[in-house]
């Protein structure tokens, strides 16, 4: 497999498709902030409250959920879009139809969820030990002591279902972004051909290699002082594109060659002058 290709054609179909279009870059920037609000209007009252002297903490409980649950829908709109690079879309599609955004990213975010059920599952008993042996033993070390080993235990366990699970829904999404079926996100059978065409090693050294190159840009990004943040924020779209546009490409390694669900009419997805 030729690594250095799938970098060098994700990153043009990024440059060009923003650099191209800048109204498009802007667009996904106001995507990737907007469900950041409801949470911080949460906190915001969280901080307020406390500074007014004790807060209702039931009903701020009872806010950061509900804020948690709109910033998933306000995120299926930037996780739609991605759908759209995954389908192999070239070039880099307008931000229009939100519609239909919306309801690809709904259903990418349910797959995702799903998938990640099992990892959910250990972090919650082992959360859940935690909690009893700490309110049944408040004041003796020696039975809290040994609990750290087992939540320790209990988080590379979930890091490593998460790597496991996370081979086959990133397969299993894109099936989802081609054929636009939820169930072939499941197909199992399909999902480990895939895969094995591709090959395992090269799968996950090809993984491997996209998240350092982006943890990288978001180290470099993260020590800017001052404006580090700002930066960051404006390279999200990039990331997103590029990571899409990455994905598309490892999966097409595969020649799988699944149909690619209908797209509109580029004249109704042109966004308006």
């Amino acid at each position: 497999m030729d690594y250095g290709k799938l970098i060098e054609d994700s990153f043009t179909y990024a440059k060009e498709g923003l650099l191209g279009n800048i109204w498009t870059w802007i667009l996904l920037i106001v995507l990737a902030i907007i469900p950041a609000i409801p949470v911080i209007i949460v906190i915001a009252a969280i901080v307020v409250g406390m500074i007014g002297g004790v807060p209702n903490w039931i009903l701020l409980f009872s806010g950061m959920a509900v804020a948690i649950f709109l910033a998933l829908l306000l995120s299926s709109f930037l996780a739609g879009y991605e759908i759209r690079i995954l389908r192999g879309t070239t070039p880099l599609p307008p931000v229009s139809g939100f519609g239909a955004m919306f309801f690809d990213g709904i259903r990418y975010i349910a797959i995702q969820i799903i998938y990640m059920i099992p990892v959910i599952i250990v972090v919650a008993l082992t959360a859940g030990a935690a909690i009893m042996t700490a309110l049944s033993s408040p004041t003796n070390p020696e039975a809290i002591l040994p609990l750290i080993g087992g939540i320790i235990l209990g988080i590379i366990i979930a890091l490593i279902l998460a790597f496991i699970i996370g081979l086959f829904a990133i397969i299993g999404v894109v099936r989802f972004a081609r054929t636009g079926r939820i169930g072939e996100a499941f197909n199992f059978s399909e999902i480990l051909a895939t895969i094995r065409k591709i090959g395992w090693g090269h799968y996950i050294l090809a993984l491997i290699i996209v998240f350092v190159i982006v943890m990288v840009v978001e180290f470099v990004v993260g020590i800017i002082p001052v404006i580090g943040g700002i930066i960051n924020l404006i390279i999200v779209p990039w990331v997103v594109v590029f990571m899409s546009r990455y994905i598309s490409l490892l999966y097409d390694s595969a020649g799988a060659g699944e149909p690619t669900q209908p797209m509109a009419p580029v004249a109704a997805m042109a966004p308006a002058e």
